[in-house]
């Protein structure tokens, strides 16, 4: 009974894992790809300073 038990406890940590793993690298390839596009939808992008609202 115990040695069943811990097999599925294993198995049930193993897919808690992989799913926490899934979720982390969507959530990466979300950022790293919306990162990536920020800076094309007005064109060319020159820095932009948020405090004075001037362009260097």
């Amino acid at each position: 009974m115990n040695n069943t038990l811990d097999r599925w406890i294993q198995r049930v940590t193993l897919v808690a894992l992989l799913a926490l793993t899934a979720a982390l690298l969507t959530v990466g390839v979300t950022l790293y790809a919306s990162d990536s596009k920020a800076g094309t939808a007005g064109g060319t992008s020159q820095p932009h300073d948020i405090l004075t609202e001037t362009t260097r």
